[in-house]
């Protein structure tokens, strides 16, 4: 037993001194790599093959499945189209009706009120025409 735990303190300091050197290792790696500036053109042309390549891998629908799906795309834009517009006209009544709800209703009194003084105003605008025209004989005789 005694020689498996100084084993075992034995390999973690040597864990432990490998990570001290690779630390020390680490910057010299670091400013080499930060020295190396990739030339941007081979690196567009590495993104363009890759491009193409992958463009090659797709695989193209035939006339009738294209038609097919925008047949069914139409017919779906219609459903849903339609059923809005049924949810809109429906939400509009409401409105409107809980709007005529909500208006102060006229009595039978208010009415009456109104045509009566409606009758006087045009009666008055009667006299005054009548007059008008009565005066404008008048002055056409003499």
């Amino acid at each position: 037993m005694a020689d498996k735990k100084t084993s075992n303190a034995e390999e973690n300091k040597k864990v432990k001194s490998d990570k001290a050197d690779s630390a020390k290792k680490s910057p010299a790696k670091a400013e080499k790599k930060k020295s190396k500036k990739k030339n941007p053109f081979k690196s567009a042309g590495k993104f363009f093959k890759s491009v193409n390549a992958e463009r090659k891998k797709v695989v193209w629908p035939k006339a009738k499945e294209t038609l097919r799906n925008s047949l069914i795309v139409l017919i779906v834009v219609i459903i849903v189209g339609v059923a809005i517009y049924a949810v809109d006209s429906l939400l509009a009544l409401g409105l409107r009706e809980t709007k005529q709800l909500a208006e102060p209703s006229t009595s039978a009194s208010e009415t009456v009120e109104d045509t009566t003084a409606a009758e006087d105003t045009t009666a008055a605008d009667a006299g005054d025409s009548a007059d008008t025209t009565a005066a404008a004989e008048t002055q056409a005789a003499e």
